[in-house]
């Protein structure tokens, strides 16, 4: 059975306390190769009253060892659209120029020490070439959709740009309690079928502002499930769209959340058509460093492959950046041999 394995040093980041940015947090990275350097991007929090996010920069030679570029954010609040925080850069390299989309917040999320309810979350796009300087591309995500996970496939496919996002708000049990407070929705599909839970949907552009086509990718199917949404960008290899997404199970304690990683494979050319999908978390919250708040947290966001080893960057208990490693021969051979029809 394929699973990660941890870096057995622990945490690989940790919050710096003479950084008053980042002292209580650095998690959730996006992360990108290019040639033998590793380039990472990590959201960072420096207090618990406003809980308000900035992006550091931190590199490596071998996917290990970071070391801060800066002792400032690279990025951070600046539009009115994200005023009160930039959440969880994913990173794509699209022909010559990086991409990343991050959670764009214009309402406070934290309001002394306690998180608000209600909060309408989106997703912005960045592009860059340097990790310096960004040119904000602005919201992406739908309109009242309240999305928080979005990632893009790192080349076109069939002319085309693609995405694949959760957006909170297109599931059934939504759609009740629309029905319960008389409001009306528009929904990017028949009712019917809207998935249970918050899931995983694809979409497509021509110029990455405008998405259309949205679908159902992936669906919650497992006893107990909350929820599920896009991890680390999706990876291409020759069998297939690899794609490592988190999935939540809320716990018997009051707002807790069981967060893991978990793994499906898609066709190359059709990235709607489920090839395998794995029944079991490939890594899942275990030490003393995944479990420290309220919810037990793995949440990956970033990684690549080198040789035969598949590299996943994750937020840890919404405070460390950690890292597991596997062989992608095995897990897609294991993706191959599954029955999705079955799971």
């Amino acid at each position: 059975m394929f699973l990660l394995t941890r870096h057995e040093g622990g945490p690989i980041l940790i919050p710096d306390d003479n950084l008053p940015w980042e002292k209580e947090g650095v998690f959730n990275p996006g992360v990108v190769q290019i040639g033998k350097e590793v380039i990472m991007l990590y959201r960072a929090v420096g207090e618990t009253s406003s809980y308000v996010s900035h992006f550091g920069l931190a590199k490596s030679e071998d996917g290990i060892l970071f070391k801060r570029v800066s002792n400032m954010p690279v990025f951070g609040p600046k539009e009115l659209f994200d005023k009160w925080g930039t959440e969880d850069p994913r990173i794509v390299k699209i022909e010559d120029d990086f991409y990343i989309t991050y959670v764009a917040l214009a309402k406070r999320v934290m309001s002394d020490g306690k998180f608000s309810k209600n909060i309408e979350t989106t997703t912005a796009l960045l592009k860059t070439r340097d990790f310096i300087s960004f040119k904000n591309l602005g919201i992406i995500s739908a309109e009242n959709s309240d999305n928080k996970d979005i990632v893009l496939f790192p080349k076109k496919i069939n002319g085309r740009y693609c995405m694949l996002h959760r957006p909170n708000h297109w599931h059934k049990a939504w759609c009740d309690h629309l029905k319960t407070n008389g409001e009306v929705m528009n929904w990017p599909c028949n009712l019917s079928n809207l998935p249970q839970n918050p899931s995983i949907w694809i979409a497509w552009s021509d110029d990455l502002k405008n998405w259309k086509d949205h679908q159902v990718f992936l669906e919650s199917s497992h006893p107990g499930d909350s929820k599920i949404g896009p991890g680390l960008p999706p990876i291409e290899t020759k069998e297939g769209w690899l794609v490592i997404y988190h999935h939540a199970i809320l716990t018997n304690k009051k707002d807790s959340f069981f967060y893991s990683a978990r793994a499906a494979l898609f066709d190359l050319n059709d990235p709607t058509r489920l090839i395998g999908k794995l029944p079991h978390h490939i890594l899942a919250p275990e030490m003393p460093y995944e479990k420290e708040k309220i919810s037990d947290i793995i949440f990956p966001t970033g990684g690549f492959v080198s040789g035969d080893t598949l590299f996943i960057y994750y937020g840890a208990s919404d405070r460390y950046v950690c890292l597991a490693t596997g062989s992608l021969s095995q897990l897609l051979s294991e993706l191959k041999q599954s029955n999705p029809s079955k799971i």
